[in-house]
């Protein structure tokens, strides 16, 4: 059975479990938000997201997580409460993030060639070409070298750090994956039109 491991298992048999625990790629240095940013998130309708994500997260309170992650089954997609079934939808996601749900989906093939000279482009650095980096740029890079914008710099320097703080929060608070220390191309090429209307 698919859920043979799942903590309402344990539960039913009386196995009492430790509250689950979120986890996430923690680093010490962040991007940081300058209001000279503002118009380009607003033009790419991210400016709501980009602004709830600068403020402290929310705290959680992880034995409610825990019981929620309980409730879950993955084979309806829905949470089981004793007041009836639940589950989130697309619309909730919007309201919690703040992220457009209309627009052209954020997808698309991924495309190694002339990448160092793309993100010299859009970014306006790149780190030295590694042989064994081939999904992106090195985190700790683009922490160190485009997490701060420097006071009077040119509107077209601004836009290159907006390109690397957004191209930041795609990689490490939207779409999380495994490869903590990369800030993965995939997502690059979408950096270049803030007018796309991306969703």
């Amino acid at each position: 059975m698919f859920d043979k491991g799942h903590h309402a298992r344990f539960i039913e048999n009386r196995v009492m479990l430790p509250p689950l625990r979120m986890r996430g790629h923690g680093t010490t240095v962040k991007m940081e938000y300058d209001e000279r940013y503002t118009s380009f998130y607003r033009r790419a309708q991210l400016l709501g997201f980009v602004l709830q994500i600068k403020r402290m997260p929310p705290t959680l309170v992880h034995s409610a997580l825990a019981a929620l992650i309980d409730r879950w089954r993955p084979k309806t997609h829905n949470f089981y409460l004793p007041c009836g079934e639940m589950t989130i939808i697309l619309e909730d996601w919007g309201m919690i993030t703040g992220l457009p749900l209309e627009g052209h989906a954020l997808t698309g093939r991924v495309e190694r060639k002339n990448w160092h000279d793309r993100v010299v482009v859009l970014i306006g650095d790149c780190p030295p070409d590694k042989k064994n980096r081939t999904s992106g740029v090195a985190l700790p890079w683009l922490l160190k070298y485009r997490s701060k914008c420097p006071e009077g710099a040119e509107p077209w320097v601004v836009e290159q750090y907006v390109r690397a703080c957004l191209w930041y929060l795609l990689t490490e608070v939207v779409f999380q994956d495994c490869s903590a220390d990369t800030t993965l191309w995939m997502y690059f090429d979408f950096l270049a039109d803030w007018d796309a209307g991306y969703s």
